[in-house]
C-alpha cells in the first residue's frame, strides 16, 4: 500500500534500500530491472493507447516498475506508434537535459493543472528517451487521503523517475516550500540542469497564463528546452508578461495583472509599486549576503535599477546554475527568521526572494526570456468517408468524398499517401475496428496536433432527419473505442445541405436545398444539448476552465434563435456540473454574409471567435499574412484564437472554381513561423490558447494535413518542427521585433 512517509534525512531512505531481500524478491528485482531496461530502450515508442502503458510508480520507501494495463490488470505490452520515425526531434535538442518539476502544492483541490503540467514535461523526456523526477509539497492541514490521490497519479505518469513528497509548514507561501524543496535536493544529492517551479496559484488566470505558457503541451516544453540549449545566456523563461521591473511600462505586462493591481489607474505608480525603497533595501541586504559564495567580483554589493527584476506569480523554468543554491543555503537564517506564518500581501522574506531570483540573473548578465501561452494546434475535421444514408439518397449508392477525388487526372489534385507507403489511404472511417481512425489519432499525436475540431450535424425543418442527426457515426464510434484516440472538440456546421455545397440553396437553378436547417424551440434544444452532453462528459473533450468549447459555424444563421439557445444550453450545462460552456464562433466569409453575426455576436454572449483560415478574407478581413494569422481584428469578440491553412481548393466539388488557393509546404512552414513569433510579442493573449488549422481531412476542398502523394507528410513536419521551437521574447528594455518573413506577406 502507498504511503506518505515524513522523511527526516536520507539516512531512513537508505536504510530502507538496503533491506535484506527473500530469495522471492531477488528473483523479482531480476526481472524487473530486465523490464526496465527493455522499456528505457523503447521509451521514445511509448504511447498511451487502449492496450495499455508502461508507468513507473515510485514509493517514498524506494523504487517499484509496475506495469499497468487500462483495466488495471495485465502485462499487455505498449503498442509502437507507426509514425515515430517520420518527425524528428527539433535541432539542437537531441537528448533533453535533466530535468525536476517543483510543485508548491499548497490548495490540492487544483492538483489537476499541475498534474496535466508534469505530465507534459514527461513525455517531453520520453520522446528523448529521459525521465524527470517530480519534488512536491504540501501543508499539515492538508487531507491525507487526497494527497494520497494526487501522488498516486503523480507516480502514473510514464517517464517519471522518482516522486519525492513531503509536509511542510505553512511559513512563506510558495516559495517557503521552493526552499524546503532545494533543501531536499542538496540532501539527496540530485543534480539537475533545470528545473520548473510551478504551483496551486488560487487567481485561475493567473494560474492558467503561467502552466500554459510553461508546460501547456509536451511540443511547449520542447520549445522551452531548445531556448536553453541554444542560448547559453537565457537563464530563466517566465510565462508571458509575468516579467517586469520599476520601469516597465504597464501595456508591456500581462493585462490581467495590471487590472489586479488597479495600475492602469492614473494615479497608481504602476509596476514602481512592487519596488518600494523598503523592498529594494531588503533586497539588496540578502544580496549581500548572498555574494561571498558567489566569488561575484563586479565591486558592489547593490541592484542596479535596470537589474530590479520580478516575476510574478513565482512560476518558471530556470536553470539550476542560476538558483545560486550554496549561496541561498548562507541566507538560509535571514530567510528563516524573516518568513510569514500564513499568508500576506506583500513585505516578508518569500516576496523578497521572488525578486532577488530573477535581478540577480540580470545582474549577473544574463536573460530571462518570456514564453508565449502553448499554441495547442486544433485541426479541423470532417467526419465523412463512410458511407452515408443521406448521401446514398442525393448523389447515389456509395457515394463518399473519395467518388469525386479518385477519377481526378488533373496534376493539381492532392490526393492521399497509400497505405503501403506509410500513409493513410482512401480509408473508411467505419471499417473493422476503426483501424483507419486509430492510424489518424497516432499520426496526430505524433506531430503534435492537440487535437481535433469535428464538425457536427444537427438539422431541423421539413428536410430533416427525425432524430435531426446527420453524419454522426463516426464522432458516437468515437466514445465507444477511443479512436482517434486524441483531444476533440464539435463544431456544429449549421447550415443547409445543397446540391452545390455552397451551404445555401436556390441561388442558382440547380442549387437546391437538400436538408433544411431551421432552430426549433426550447424542447428541441434541449433534446439538442442533451445529445451532446455525452460528448461534453468526455475526458478528452476539449474545455477551458472546466468549460466544454463548443465551435459555432455560422452565428449569424441563427437569426434570433441563437440568444435564447445559448442561455438554455448554459443553464443545461451548469445544472450538468460544468461551470458554463464556452462558445466559439467561426470567423469567415459568412461574417458579412449572414447580415445579423455582427449584432448577435454583440448580444448573445459569444465568448470568443477563431480565424477560419482561408475563408476569412471572404469575411472582408485584410490579413498581414498570406497563410496564418498575425494581429487580431475590430470584431465584437475580444478573445480570438488565431490559424493557418495549407491550402484551398474547391475544384474536386466544382470543376469550374476560378480561385484555388495554393500554399506550399514552405509558405505553411513560413506562416507558422510568422505567427509563433508574433504570437510570443503578444502580452493580451488569452491563456488557453488554441490555434485552429484548416483542415485535417478536408480532401475535395484540399486543405489536408494528412500525407499526400505530392506532398507525402511535408505539412505534418513543417507543423511539428515550428510547434517545437516556440520563440521567447526579452522583456523589458530589450525588444526583438518579431520574425516576418517576406513570404508571410499577404
Amino acid at each position: 500500500d502507498f504511503q506518505i512517509l515524513k522523511m527526516t534525512s536520507s539516512s531512513q531512505a537508505k536504510a530502507h534500500r538496503q533491506a535484506p531481500f527473500s530469495n522471492f524478491s531477488k528473483i523479482l528485482a531480476i526481472f524487473l530491472v530486465f523490464t526496465f531496461f527493455w522499456s528505457t530502450w523503447n521509451l521514445s515508442s511509448l504511447s498511451d493507447d487502449e492496450s495499455g502503458r508502461w508507468t513507473q510508480q515510485v514509493h517514498l520507501q524506494g523504487t517499484q516498475l509496475k506495469k499497468k494495463s487500462r483495466s488495471g490488470s495485465g502485462f499487455a505490452m505498449p503498442e509502437i506508434n507507426p509514425f515515430r520515425h517520420v518527425f524528428k526531434l527539433p535541432s539542437g535538442l537531441k537528448k533533453s537535459p535533466n530535468t525536476a518539476v517543483f510543485i508548491q502544492m499548497g490548495n490540492p483541490e487544483l492538483s489537476g493543472e499541475m498534474l496535466d503540467c508534469a505530465t507534459n514535461v514527461a513525455e517531453a523526456a520520453v520522446s528523448t528517451r529521459s525521465t524527470i523526477d517530480i519534488f512536491t509539497t504540501y501543508l499539515a492541514e492538508a487531507d491525507d487521503s487526497t494527497i494520497k490521490t494526487i501522488l498516486r497519479q503523480f507516480e502514473g505518469i510514464s517517464g517519471v523517475r522518482t516522486v519525492r513528497a513531503w509536509e511542510t509548514p505553512n511559513r512563506g507561501a510558495d516559495v517557503g516550500q521552493f526552499l524546503s524543496q532545494l533543501d531536499r535536493m542538496v540532501e539527496v544529492g540530485a543534480n539537475y540542469d533545470i528545473i520548473l517551479k510551478i504551483h496551486t496559484k488560487t487567481d485561475p488566470i493567473w494560474r492558467e497564463r503561467a502552466t500554459e505558457s510553461l508546460c501547456g503541451t509536451k511540443e511547449q516544453v520542447q520549445s522551452a528546452w531548445k531556448i536553453f540549449s541554444e542560448e547559453t545566456n537565457v537563464d530563466m523563461l517566465s510565462p508571458l508578461g509575468t516579467t517586469f521591473g520599476p520601469s516597465t511600462e504597464v501595456n508591456d505586462i500581462f493585462p490581467h495583472i495590471v487590472k489586479k493591481y488597479n495600475w492602469d489607474d492614473i494615479n497608481s505608480e504602476g509596476p514602481r509599486s512592487a519596488f518600494d525603497s523598503q523592498t529594494v533595501s531588503k533586497m539588496n541586504e540578502l544580496y549581500k549576503l548572498m555574494q561571498p559564495d558567489e566569488g561575484k567580483t563586479t565591486g558592489t554589493d547593490t541592484f542596479e535599477a535596470e537589474d530590479l527584476t520580478i516575476v510574478a506569480g513565482t512560476m518558471f523554468w530556470v536553470r539550476s546554475s542560476a538558483l545560486g543554491v550554496d549561496a541561498l543555503a548562507e541566507a538560509k537564517y535571514w530567510l528563516d527568521e524573516r518568513m510569514t506564518n500564513g499568508y500576506r500581501d506583500n513585505g516578508g522574506a518569500e516576496h523578497i526572494l521572488e525578486r532577488v531570483i530573477p535581478s540577480r540573473i540580470k545582474a549577473n548578465g544574463n536573460l530571462i526570456k518570456e514564453l508565449p501561452p502553448a499554441p495547442k494546434v486544433i485541426a479541423i475535421y470532417f467526419p465523412q468517408y463512410h458511407r452515408v444514408k443521406e448521401n446514398d439518397l442525393f448523389w447515389g449508392e456509395g457515394f463518399t468524398e473519395w467518388t469525386l477525388l479518385k477519377p481526378i487526372k488533373e496534376p493539381y489534385a492532392l490526393k492521399p499517401l497509400a497505405l503501403e507507403d506509410g500513409g493513410l489511404g482512401y480509408y473508411d472511417l467505419m471499417d473493422a475496428d476503426g483501424a483507419s481512425r486509430k492510424r489518424q489519432g497516432q499520426l496526430a499525436n505524433a506531430a503534435g496536433v492537440y487535437g481535433f475540431s469535428i464538425y457536427h450535424y444537427w438539422f431541423s425543418g421539413q428536410k430533416a432527419p427525425k432524430d435531426h442527426k446527420v453524419m454522426h457515426k463516426v464522432v458516437e464510434a468515437m466514445l465507444k473505442d477511443n479512436k482517434p484516440n486524441v483531444k476533440f472538440m464539435l463544431s456544429w456546421a449549421n447550415e443547409p445541405w445543397s446540391r452545390r455545397w455552397t451551404g445555401g440553396a436556390n441561388i442558382s437553378p440547380d442549387d437546391v436545398l437538400l436538408l433544411s436547417q431551421e432552430y426549433g424551440d426550447e424542447t428541441e434544444w434541449t433534446e439538442h444539448f442533451n445529445y451532446l452532453l455525452q460528448f461534453f462528459s468526455h475526458p478528452r473533450y476539449i474545455k477551458i476552465r472546466g468549460m466544454p468549447v463548443f465551435v459555432i459555424y455560422r452565428a449569424g444563421h441563427f437569426g434570433p434563435s441563437l440568444v435564447p439557445m445559448l442561455k438554455k444550453w448554459r443553464e443545461l450545462a451548469i445544472n450538468a456540473g460544468f461551470p458554463g460552456l464556452h462558445i466559439i464562433n467561426t470567423l469567415g466569409n459568412f461574417y458579412n454574409n449572414d447580415k445579423e453575426t455582427k449584432n448577435l455576436l454583440k448580444v448573445a454572449d459569444i465568448d470568443a471567435s477563431f480565424h477560419f483560415w482561408p475563408l476569412l478574407k471572404g469575411g472582408g478581413f485584410v490579413p498581414q499574412s498570406r497563410t496564418a494569422s498575425t494581429e487580431n481584428f475590430d470584431i465584437p469578440t475580444d478573445q480570438q484564437y488565431w490559424g493557418a491553412f495549407t491550402g484551398f481548393d474547391r475544384r474536386p466539388r466544382s470543376p469550374d472554381d476560378k480561385y484555388p488557393l495554393i500554399r506550399s509546404v514552405e509558405e505553411f512552414r513560413d506562416g507558422l513561423a510568422c505567427s509563433f513569433s508574433q504570437m510570443s510579442q503578444d502580452v493580451t493573449r488569452i491563456g488557453t490558447n488554441l490555434y485552429f488549422v484548416t483542415a485535417w481531412n478536408e480532401w475535395n476542398e484540399q486543405a489536408v494535413l494528412e500525407p499526400s502523394q505530392t506532398f507525402g507528410f511535408g505539412y505534418l513536419k513543417a507543423l511539428h518542427e515550428e510547434i517545437n521551437a516556440v520563440p521567447a521574447r526579452t522583456p523589458g528594455d530589450i525588444f526583438e521585433e518579431p520574425v516576418f518573413l517576406p513570404k508571410c506577406a499577404a
